[in-house]
Protein backbone atom coordinates (compact mmCIF):
# COMPACT_ATOMS: atom_id res chain seq x y z
CA UNK A 1 0.00 0.00 0.00
CA UNK A 2 1.60 3.65 -0.82
CA UNK A 3 2.58 5.62 2.07
CA UNK A 4 1.27 9.20 1.85
CA UNK A 5 3.14 12.05 3.77
CA UNK A 6 1.46 13.49 6.63
CA UNK A 7 0.48 17.29 7.21
CA UNK A 8 2.83 17.72 9.54
CA UNK A 9 6.00 15.94 7.66
CA UNK A 10 5.05 18.27 4.25
CA UNK A 11 5.31 21.06 6.72
CA UNK A 12 8.50 20.37 7.61
CA UNK A 13 10.25 20.37 4.10
CA UNK A 14 12.10 22.81 2.39
CA UNK A 15 9.80 25.44 1.01
CA UNK A 16 10.95 24.33 -3.17
CA UNK A 17 9.80 20.57 -2.45
CA UNK A 18 6.50 21.60 -1.26
CA UNK A 19 6.14 24.10 -3.97
CA UNK A 20 7.25 21.03 -6.46
CA UNK A 21 4.51 18.58 -4.49
CA UNK A 22 2.18 20.98 -4.66
CA UNK A 23 2.08 21.54 -8.69
CA UNK A 24 2.38 18.01 -9.31
CA UNK A 25 -0.89 17.41 -7.05
CA UNK A 26 -2.14 20.29 -9.04
CA UNK A 27 -1.34 18.52 -12.32
CA UNK A 28 -3.16 15.19 -11.48
CA UNK A 29 -5.91 17.07 -10.49
CA UNK A 30 -6.24 18.84 -13.56
CA UNK A 31 -5.89 15.44 -15.75
CA UNK A 32 -8.26 14.27 -14.03
CA UNK A 33 -11.06 16.67 -14.78
CA UNK A 34 -9.93 16.48 -18.24
CA UNK A 35 -9.91 13.07 -18.48
CA UNK A 36 -13.63 12.94 -17.75
CA UNK A 37 -14.35 16.45 -20.12
CA UNK A 38 -12.60 15.23 -23.29
CA UNK A 39 -16.47 14.91 -25.16
CA UNK A 40 -17.71 17.63 -26.79
CA UNK A 41 -21.80 18.39 -26.55
CA UNK A 42 -22.87 17.10 -29.73
CA UNK A 43 -20.90 13.69 -29.27
CA UNK A 44 -22.46 13.91 -25.64
CA UNK A 45 -25.66 13.66 -27.19
CA UNK A 46 -24.46 11.10 -29.63
CA UNK A 47 -23.32 8.91 -26.90
CA UNK A 48 -27.05 9.28 -24.86
CA UNK A 49 -28.86 7.66 -27.79
CA UNK A 50 -26.46 5.23 -28.31
CA UNK A 51 -26.54 4.09 -24.69
CA UNK A 52 -30.33 4.04 -25.21
CA UNK A 53 -30.36 1.53 -28.41
CA UNK A 54 -28.13 -0.91 -26.56
CA UNK A 55 -29.40 -0.97 -23.44
CA UNK A 56 -33.31 -1.36 -25.04
CA UNK A 57 -31.95 -4.34 -27.29
CA UNK A 58 -29.90 -5.55 -25.05
CA UNK A 59 -32.53 -5.90 -22.20
CA UNK A 60 -35.37 -6.60 -25.35
CA UNK A 61 -33.60 -10.28 -25.89
CA UNK A 62 -34.16 -10.89 -22.08
CA UNK A 63 -37.54 -9.81 -22.56
CA UNK A 64 -38.64 -11.83 -25.70
CA UNK A 65 -36.84 -15.05 -23.35
CA UNK A 66 -39.51 -14.15 -20.52
CA UNK A 67 -42.43 -16.68 -21.08
CA UNK A 68 -39.61 -19.93 -21.72
CA UNK A 69 -37.32 -18.45 -18.50
CA UNK A 70 -40.91 -18.21 -16.47
CA UNK A 71 -41.83 -21.79 -17.45
CA UNK A 72 -38.96 -23.53 -16.90
CA UNK A 73 -38.73 -24.25 -21.13
CA UNK A 74 -35.71 -22.84 -22.36
CA UNK A 75 -33.75 -24.91 -24.65
CA UNK A 76 -30.17 -24.77 -23.24
CA UNK A 77 -28.25 -23.91 -27.11
CA UNK A 78 -30.88 -20.96 -27.13
CA UNK A 79 -29.83 -18.94 -24.12
CA UNK A 80 -25.62 -19.92 -24.21
CA UNK A 81 -23.86 -16.64 -24.44
CA UNK A 82 -22.40 -16.65 -28.07
CA UNK A 83 -26.69 -17.11 -29.05
CA UNK A 84 -27.58 -14.36 -26.84
CA UNK A 85 -24.82 -12.30 -27.99
CA UNK A 86 -25.74 -13.05 -31.81
CA UNK A 87 -29.79 -12.10 -31.14
CA UNK A 88 -28.44 -8.71 -29.39
CA UNK A 89 -26.31 -7.96 -32.40
CA UNK A 90 -29.69 -8.88 -34.61
CA UNK A 91 -31.84 -6.68 -32.78
CA UNK A 92 -29.11 -3.94 -32.88
CA UNK A 93 -29.15 -3.62 -36.45
CA UNK A 94 -32.29 -3.22 -37.13
CA UNK A 95 -33.21 -0.55 -34.80
CA UNK A 96 -30.15 1.19 -36.72
CA UNK A 97 -30.16 -0.17 -39.95
CA UNK A 98 -26.20 -0.39 -39.48
CA UNK A 99 -24.09 -3.36 -37.31
CA UNK A 100 -22.34 -3.03 -34.46
CA UNK A 101 -18.85 -1.67 -35.55
CA UNK A 102 -16.78 -2.16 -32.26
CA UNK A 103 -13.68 -0.57 -34.20
CA UNK A 104 -15.27 3.05 -33.64
CA UNK A 105 -13.31 5.14 -32.16
CA UNK A 106 -14.23 7.83 -28.78
CA UNK A 107 -17.10 7.40 -26.51
CA UNK A 108 -19.60 5.95 -29.21
CA UNK A 109 -16.76 2.79 -29.66
CA UNK A 110 -16.31 3.20 -26.30
CA UNK A 111 -19.62 2.73 -24.91
CA UNK A 112 -20.34 0.01 -27.68
CA UNK A 113 -17.81 -2.16 -26.21
CA UNK A 114 -18.15 -1.64 -22.63
CA UNK A 115 -22.40 -2.50 -23.44
CA UNK A 116 -21.38 -5.95 -25.21
CA UNK A 117 -18.91 -6.91 -22.53
CA UNK A 118 -21.28 -6.53 -19.57
CA UNK A 119 -23.96 -7.69 -21.83
CA UNK A 120 -21.82 -10.71 -22.54
CA UNK A 121 -20.84 -11.33 -18.45
CA UNK A 122 -24.08 -11.15 -17.35
CA UNK A 123 -25.72 -13.69 -19.85
CA UNK A 124 -22.62 -15.70 -18.81
CA UNK A 125 -22.56 -15.48 -14.91
CA UNK A 126 -26.30 -16.40 -14.79
CA UNK A 127 -26.47 -18.88 -16.59
CA UNK A 128 -27.42 -20.76 -14.51
CA UNK A 129 -30.83 -19.39 -13.94
CA UNK A 130 -31.21 -19.06 -17.61
CA UNK A 131 -31.34 -22.67 -18.45
CA UNK A 132 -33.17 -23.57 -14.80
CA UNK A 133 -35.76 -20.26 -15.07
CA UNK A 134 -39.03 -20.51 -12.98
CA UNK A 135 -41.39 -17.47 -12.31
CA UNK A 136 -38.76 -14.07 -12.06
CA UNK A 137 -35.98 -16.59 -11.68
CA UNK A 138 -34.40 -13.60 -14.32
CA UNK A 139 -36.43 -10.57 -15.19
CA UNK A 140 -35.46 -7.79 -18.04
CA UNK A 141 -35.11 -5.65 -15.17
CA UNK A 142 -32.45 -7.41 -12.90
CA UNK A 143 -30.81 -8.05 -16.21
CA UNK A 144 -30.76 -4.18 -17.28
CA UNK A 145 -29.48 -3.22 -13.62
CA UNK A 146 -27.00 -5.80 -13.82
CA UNK A 147 -25.12 -4.75 -17.15
CA UNK A 148 -25.56 -1.28 -16.17
CA UNK A 149 -23.37 -1.58 -13.25
CA UNK A 150 -20.66 -3.31 -14.85
CA UNK A 151 -21.23 -1.15 -17.53
CA UNK A 152 -20.37 1.99 -15.42
CA UNK A 153 -17.50 -0.15 -14.18
CA UNK A 154 -15.73 -0.21 -17.30
CA UNK A 155 -16.46 2.91 -18.60
CA UNK A 156 -14.81 4.49 -15.73
CA UNK A 157 -16.87 8.08 -15.64
CA UNK A 158 -16.95 9.04 -19.34
CA UNK A 159 -20.34 8.10 -19.22
CA UNK A 160 -22.74 6.99 -16.51
CA UNK A 161 -25.86 4.85 -16.99
CA UNK A 162 -28.91 4.90 -14.67
CA UNK A 163 -32.18 3.19 -14.44
CA UNK A 164 -34.42 3.98 -11.74
CA UNK A 165 -37.96 4.80 -10.81
CA UNK A 166 -40.56 6.97 -8.90
CA UNK A 167 -40.42 5.69 -4.71
CA UNK A 168 -43.95 4.31 -4.98
CA UNK A 169 -43.84 1.95 -7.90
CA UNK A 170 -40.28 0.42 -6.74
CA UNK A 171 -40.26 -3.32 -6.70
CA UNK A 172 -36.88 -3.35 -5.77
CA UNK A 173 -36.00 -0.29 -3.16
CA UNK A 174 -32.10 -0.38 -4.53
CA UNK A 175 -33.10 0.86 -8.25
CA UNK A 176 -35.03 4.72 -6.32
CA UNK A 177 -33.03 7.56 -7.44
CA UNK A 178 -31.20 8.20 -4.18
CA UNK A 179 -29.51 5.20 -4.48
CA UNK A 180 -28.42 4.41 -8.11
CA UNK A 181 -27.83 8.14 -8.96
CA UNK A 182 -26.49 9.18 -5.09
CA UNK A 183 -23.85 11.65 -5.99
CA UNK A 184 -25.19 12.65 -9.73
CA UNK A 185 -25.30 16.21 -10.77
CA UNK A 186 -28.60 15.19 -12.32
CA UNK A 187 -30.62 13.21 -9.70
CA UNK A 188 -32.39 16.31 -8.70
CA UNK A 189 -33.26 17.05 -12.22
CA UNK A 190 -34.34 13.24 -12.79
CA UNK A 191 -36.35 13.29 -9.77
CA UNK A 192 -38.59 16.31 -10.95
CA UNK A 193 -38.68 14.70 -14.98
CA UNK A 194 -40.08 11.61 -13.44
CA UNK A 195 -42.68 13.22 -11.12
CA UNK A 196 -44.64 14.10 -14.14
CA UNK A 197 -44.32 10.74 -15.14
CA UNK A 198 -44.09 11.90 -19.17
CA UNK A 199 -43.28 9.94 -21.52
CA UNK A 200 -41.21 12.10 -24.28
CA UNK A 201 -36.95 11.95 -23.73
CA UNK A 202 -35.05 14.81 -22.71
CA UNK A 203 -31.89 15.45 -23.87
CA UNK A 204 -30.13 18.48 -22.84
CA UNK A 205 -26.86 19.96 -21.58
CA UNK A 206 -27.14 20.18 -17.84
CA UNK A 207 -24.08 22.73 -16.54
CA UNK A 208 -20.95 20.38 -17.61
CA UNK A 209 -23.02 17.49 -18.55
CA UNK A 210 -25.03 15.89 -20.82
CA UNK A 211 -28.09 14.24 -19.70
CA UNK A 212 -30.06 11.89 -21.98
CA UNK A 213 -33.13 11.21 -20.13
CA UNK A 214 -35.56 8.21 -21.28
CA UNK A 215 -38.84 7.01 -20.03
CA UNK A 216 -39.60 3.57 -20.29
CA UNK A 217 -43.03 2.51 -21.22
CA UNK A 218 -44.50 -0.62 -18.98
CA UNK A 219 -45.20 -3.30 -21.26
CA UNK A 220 -48.01 -6.15 -20.61
CA UNK A 221 -45.85 -9.01 -19.64
CA UNK A 222 -44.01 -6.36 -16.73
CA UNK A 223 -47.79 -5.39 -15.66
CA UNK A 224 -48.53 -8.94 -15.05
CA UNK A 225 -45.25 -9.37 -13.26
CA UNK A 226 -45.29 -6.72 -11.11
CA UNK A 227 -49.09 -7.51 -9.73
CA UNK A 228 -47.71 -10.84 -8.39
CA UNK A 229 -45.61 -8.34 -6.08
CA UNK A 230 -49.14 -6.01 -5.42
CA UNK A 231 -48.17 -3.47 -7.59
CA UNK A 232 -51.12 -2.02 -9.72
CA UNK A 233 -49.95 -0.54 -13.24
CA UNK A 234 -51.18 -0.25 -16.81
CA UNK A 235 -49.86 -1.54 -20.15
CA UNK A 236 -48.01 1.72 -21.55
CA UNK A 237 -47.71 4.18 -18.45
CA UNK A 238 -45.09 5.36 -17.13
CA UNK A 239 -42.39 2.80 -15.64
CA UNK A 240 -39.03 4.40 -15.10
CA UNK A 241 -36.52 5.75 -17.02
CA UNK A 242 -32.77 5.10 -18.25
CA UNK A 243 -30.42 8.11 -17.70
CA UNK A 244 -27.30 8.54 -19.51
CA UNK A 245 -24.91 11.04 -17.83
CA UNK A 246 -21.90 12.60 -20.05
CA UNK A 247 -19.28 14.82 -18.74
CA UNK A 248 -18.64 17.71 -21.62
CA UNK A 249 -16.58 20.65 -22.62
Amino acid sequence: MPRYPTLFALCTRPFSRMIHLGLAFFLLGNLSLTAQAQTDEDTGRKAAEELRVLVTEGTNVIGDLQPAINSGKTAKDKVAPDALVEQFKTRYQKATGAAMDLKATGILGDTRRAYLQAFTNVVTRFQPNLIKGGQDAFVPAFFRAQSLNDFNKSMQGKLQAYATNREGELINGDWAVAKVMKGSPLAGEVTKLMATGALEPVVKRSGNTVMGYYPMKLAAGCVACHAQNGLKQKEGAFGGALVAQIPVK
